[in-house]
């Protein structure tokens, strides 16, 4: 057996065969091994999920070996990638087609299959999900066939593999709409957490891409927006001092330390929160899109985000700050409040309506185990989804009130994959499955 661990070390695995596969015909084989054998597949990617959804005891695939891109359309700017292709190659093969993705979240190791399975986004409300940009999947099912959808060719499939849990086959192709290459201008500012709850949402619908980060219980915010620019604008560095004091603060050897401190002697927390929110540094530079959107995360956390509809925003954050302000809990790490324009996935988070996300993480070493369920018990009150790849609670029961096509889904799934291959104990759970 061979060991799985996800990035944060909260999720363990010991499946019976680990491979990783480099053509279809690779793949056929394999899946028709476990059918005969009797094990279930389940297929990762860069293991940045906080949710079991790929725990096993049978086969855990990996697609590191069938990456790049297949076909370019020169008109419609859409292309066909390999799904195991991570994020971070995606700009390279871009490059020389002078293309570049619609939007991107902050991180770039995860792999296209497993970014579309768990509903992965960025922020910006004229822009969805990556999921939203998928024009056309290819997916190996059960049975061994090799299967194209689109919002035409086996609809049905499509819609609901767009956001499909690696729960209806091995995902093999994504063919994604992406547009002309772009610069972005980069602001950081630092605010005063009032009048920025009072206007994010105003702010939001007029900037091309708008998030802030808030340490808990402090006075101030620091506000990211990034505007979209021609992609021969010239480049401008940010300020050495500046950008060293946010990336390393807010992401990473500074948040580690501060993060350990705070572990070790919890009542340090408030204090240790305050001076981060006062060390932040004001910035501005233009780099490509990629470099823009993406920031290096080393410190290990675990994570629980949930998509609002726009108008519950206000009330929610409100009720978060009291919270801390009331009762609070030992954490350093930042809230991060962002916003993805509504699609028609049939799991998308954002299926069906702008919206709000607000993510909330804790320092894998804290003592701070309420801290999940009450933040979940505010954000589910306005009728909140979870992030598919964070941690939550809800079950079908609830999943089933929040996603109108829910249903849908599960009889695609029950219909190609009838014997569970795909399924594993988690995902019987989250979904209510009998098989």
């Amino acid at each position: 057996m061979t060991s799985f661990r996800n990035f944060a070390g909260t999720v363990t695995a010991s499946p019976r065969l680990r491979p990783s596969i480099s053509s279809l015909d690779q793949l056929g084989g394999l899946l028709d091994s476990a059918v005969r054998a009797g094990h279930t597949v389940r297929a990762v990617g860069a293991g940045h999920s906080f949710t079991p959804l790929v725990h096993t005891g049978g086969v855990l695939l990996d697609l590191d070996g069938y990456q790049g891109i297949d076909e370019v359309d020169a008109l419609t700017h859409e292309v066909t990638f390999r799904a195991g292709t991570r994020l971070w190659q995606i700009p390279g093969l871009l490059a020389p087609f002078g293309l570049a993705l619609e939007n991107m979240g902050d991180i770039d190791r995860q792999s296209l299959a497993g970014t579309l399975n768990t509903g992965t986004h960025g922020t910006g409300l004229t822009f969805t999900g990556f999921s939203g940009t998928v024009t056309g999947l290819r997916l190996m099912l059960a049975d061994g066939s090799l299967v194209h959808t689109s919002a035409t060719e086996n609809p049905d499939l499509f819609q609901a593999a767009r956001v499909g849990l690696g729960a209806l086959g091995v995902m093999t192709h994504v063919r994604l709409r992406c547009v002309p290459h772009y610069m972005m201008q980069a602001r950081e500012t630092i605010e005063a957490i009032e009048p920025l709850c009072e206007s994010f949402i105003e702010r939001s619908q007029r900037e091309d891409h708008l998030e802030f980060f808030w340490f808990p219980g402090t006075a101030k915010a620091q506000v990211k927006t990034n505007t979209r620019l021609p992609g021969e604008f010239p480049a401008k560095a940010p300020g050495r001092l500046a950008s060293w004091v946010n990336d390393e603060l807010l992401s990473n050897g500074g948040l580690q330390a501060i993060c350990s401190v705070g572990a070790a002697l919890p009542r340090l927390v408030p204090h240790l929160n305050s001076f981060a929110s006062r060390i932040l540094s004001e910035r501005s530079y233009i780099a490509a899109w990629n470099q823009v959107f993406v920031s290096p995360r080393r410190v290990k956390f675990t994570e629980m985000e949930y998509a609002l509809p726009m108008e519950s925003f206000a009330a929610a954050f409100t009720e978060i700050r009291e919270y801390f302000a009331s009762r609070g809990a030992p954490v350093v790490f930042p809230l991060e409040v962002r916003t993805a324009a509504g699609d028609d996935t049939w799991l998308g988070t954002a299926s069906g309506r702008d919206s709000v996300y607000i993510a909330v993480h804790r320092y894998i070493h804290d003592r701070a185990p309420q801290y999940f369920p009450a933040m979940e018990a505010i954000l589910s009150s306005y009728g909140g989804r979870p992030h598919w790849g964070k941690q939550h609670t809800l079950r079908a029961a609830e999943l089933s009130r929040l996603y109108p096509r829910f249903e849908d889904f599960r009889a695609v799934r029950a219909r190609v994959d009838p014997q569970g291959l795909f399924v594993n104990d988690y995902l019987r759970e989250l979904l209510d499955l009998q098989n």
